[in-house]
């Protein structure tokens, strides 16, 4: 019987095929880890184009490994079925097992082959120094944009590191894709480098990836590890490196209970744009340390809420005299829909602080009262009530976590509604009495609702596989709960005129739901739609990444049958993602969204609405009336301008970016 190493060396030169009756040439070992063997490969002939085949070893052929090797394969395979896979993710192309030796079959995993160096090798060619800002911003960009396309089919990389990125280039410009998402190395408790505990990498996985059964394991994992690769490419040091001497329980108690690592203190390596920017170093140093917190909780609670965050001070590091930052980055839209630059004849509204943010919190949704002076919020931390220009906290019903509220809503008698992960939701009465909603399904995550005289909707996903779901509770009727096929995720609902319900999501899902059938409404799909809000005329207004905006027509009722409502793109003065839209008391729509992005549709143009210059972050809900605006910061930070008097028409000035 030939060894592990002699059928590693034997199997270059071999063919082997796949289920699809795919051939794979292998050519050479250009890799290995703890479980598996990585060949160059050519695909379906010999001179076919290059890929990369990775081999399970004979000795690893047992079920923990095999499942991990399999989950891999599901998950790349499920990364490269969506309408628009992500193109930093490393392509996936077929799994399947084949006859290593008449006694053994070994699966393998066929994938897209990319010519160029780790990030890790590029880092270590630096001598110790960080990359220069608009290199580190073009690569974590699409690093970002890349766990975020994961994120949202539900996936936790878990073992993101700089060797688990490759960069390579096409055409002249260099491309980021993450790699590897599965094949967990082997412990190897004796070498003084980076190494894997159970499949977490010391210094870039977090505390929680350590504990017994990865319960606390989610996407603030990958933000953790985000986080300390992003330190290492700006300082050229890695954030918990692994010291001599130290065993992986040192560096885990490090992690715990340690000082935050900081740019500040090794400022002789940062970029030259960092070295006399005290202000831009110390903000990038609040947000990194938040997000290498010892605690999920702490940390942004997405890569977009924390890549929002940093992406502005990198830019402003690369734009010293004050010059317009570069908005390129509409990052996680998958096509930026160019306008033009729209001035309009207004004077723009002053706006003041009428409450100050909450010390340690961050926001997530919100309910404005209609006479805009009270507003209920929930945060990471606990749910908040602000009255009379102060906060105070809430008491929650008992057995709810704040951790797993995703939105809340007012519904028709003035009641709270509550609702978030694993089928919750409740609604609290103005005397506080709490009553859980009849949702027994444990398997959805609610991610958006709609109430109104005829009840109440949620839209959201469902936990075990990648399906949108709708659930309708009438005032009047049972509940329904129905899968949405053909989408990912919903993330809002609203009810039309007429009755029939939209719904929206990712992928740039829009549909119609009437009479118990879906129509998907044509727009061409560019971005993902967060939010939607009926119009008085039956339409509607949807709302999502990269500063989309859509029009929704009213159906058209013909002669026997009904035609859908059509969608317009219109034009928008932001790149940044909208999350939310509502209409005024006129029936003027508004949306916010991240960077402080207020915005009005005037005459079929969503313009911007400048806030007070201090307001930071992602806007969590917005109040128009025509006695005035209250608009709620996510830090908690509550500005209040005067009423939006009717304006001049818009005129188109020239061409420029978007902001």
């Amino acid at each position: 019987m030939i060894s592990g190493l002699e059928l590693r060396d034997a199997l270059a030169g071999t063919v082997i095929e796949s289920p699809a009756h795919v051939r794979y040439y292998l050519r050479k070992v250009i890799g290995e880890g703890g479980q598996g063997w990585v060949y160059k490969a050519n695909y379906g002939e010999p001179d076919g184009f290059w890929v990369v085949v990775k081999v399970l070893r004979p000795e690893c052929v047992h079920s923990d490994a095999l499942q991990r090797f399999e989950r891999e394969a599901e998950v790349l395979r499920r990364l490269a079925s969506v309408p628009v896979p992500n193109p930093n993710i490393v392509r996936f192309y077929d799994y399947g097992f084949f006859p290593a030796r008449p006694e053994l079959e070994l699966p393998f995993i066929a994938l897209e082959h990319v010519d160029g160096h780790t990030l890790a090798s590029v880092l270590r060619g630096l001598g110790g120094f960080g990359l220069p800002i608009v290199r580190a911003r073009r690569i974590m960009r699409q690093v970002a944009r890349a766990l975020n396309a994961v994120h949202e089919q539900r996936i936790v990389h878990r073992d993101l590191k700089p060797s688990n990125i490759l960069l390579a280039q096409h055409e002249g410009n260099e491309i980021a894709k993450v790699t590897d998402f599965g094949l967990v190395k082997l412990p190897d408790l004796t070498t003084n480098k980076t190494i894997s505990v159970a499949g977490a990498s010391l210094g870039y996985a977090p505390p929680e990836q350590f504990e017994m059964g990865n319960n606390r394991v989610n996407a603030q994992t990958d933000v953790f590890s985000f986080a300390s690769v992003l330190f290492e490419v700006l300082s050229g040091a890695e954030a918990f490196p692994l010291k001599t001497g130290d065993t992986p329980l040192r560096v885990v108690a490090r992690m715990l209970t340690g000082e935050r690592p900081s740019l500040a203190r090794v400022h002789a390596t940062v970029p030259r744009e960092l070295r006399d920017r005290a202000d831009l170093t110390a903000a990038l140093d609040r947000e990194i340390g938040r997000a290498l917190s010892a605690d999920p909780g702490v940390r942004h609670a997405s890569i977009r809420d924390f890549w929002e965050l940093i992406e502005p001070l990198l830019d402003e590091a690369t734009n010293r005299k004050g010059a317009r930052l570069s908005h390129e980055s509409a990052t996680f839209a998958a096509v930026v829909v160019t306008a033009p630059r729209i001035s309009v004849s207004m004077p723009a509204p002053s706006f003041r602080i009428a409450g100050r943010p909450l010390s340690g919190e961050r926001l997530r949704a919100a309910a404005i009262a209609s006479d805009r002076h009270s507003i209920v919020a929930v945060g990471v931390h606990g749910l908040y009530r602000f009255a009379r220009g102060v906060w105070s906290a809430m008491q929650l019903p008992a057995g709810v976590d704040a951790r797993y509220v995703r939105g809340l809503l007012r519904g028709p008698q003035g009641e709270l509604v509550l609702f978030g992960d694993g089928g919750f939701a409740m609604s609290v009465s103005r005397s506080g009495v709490a009553d859980r909603l009849p949702i027994a399904d444990r398997d959805l995550a609610l991610l958006g609702g709609h109430a109104d005289a005829h009840g109440m909707l949620f839209v959201g996903e469902r936990l075990s596989r990648p399906t949108g779901v709708l659930v309708d509770l009438p005032h009047a009727g049972p509940l329904e709960i129905r899968d949405v096929e053909g989408t990912a995720r919903l993330h809002g609902v609203t009810r039309l005129t007429g009755g029939a319900l939209l719904l929206c999501g990712t992928q740039g899902a829009l549909l119609e739901v009437s009479g118990g059938e879906d129509r998907p409404i044509g727009w061409g799909r560019t971005g993902h739609l967060y939010a939607v809000a009926a119009a008085p005329d039956g339409g509607a207004y949807a709302v999502g990444s990269g500063g989309h905006a859509l029009r929704i027509s009213p159906p058209r009722a013909l002669p026997g049958l009904s035609a859908p409502p059509a969608a317009t793109l219109e034009a928008v003065q932001t790149t940044r993602d909208l999350t939310g839209v509502v209409l005024d008391e006129d029936g003027c729509a508004w949306a916010e969204g991240g960077q402080a992005r207020l915005m009005q549709r005037r005459q079929a143009i969503w313009t911007r609405v400048p806030l007070e210059s201090s307001a930071e972050g992602r806007l969590v809900a917005v109040c128009p009336r025509r006695d005035g605006i209250t608009v709620l910061v996510e830090d908690g930070t509550v500005l209040e301008g005067p009423g939006a008097s009717e304006p001049s028409p818009p005129t188109a000035a020239p061409s420029r970016s978007r902001s």
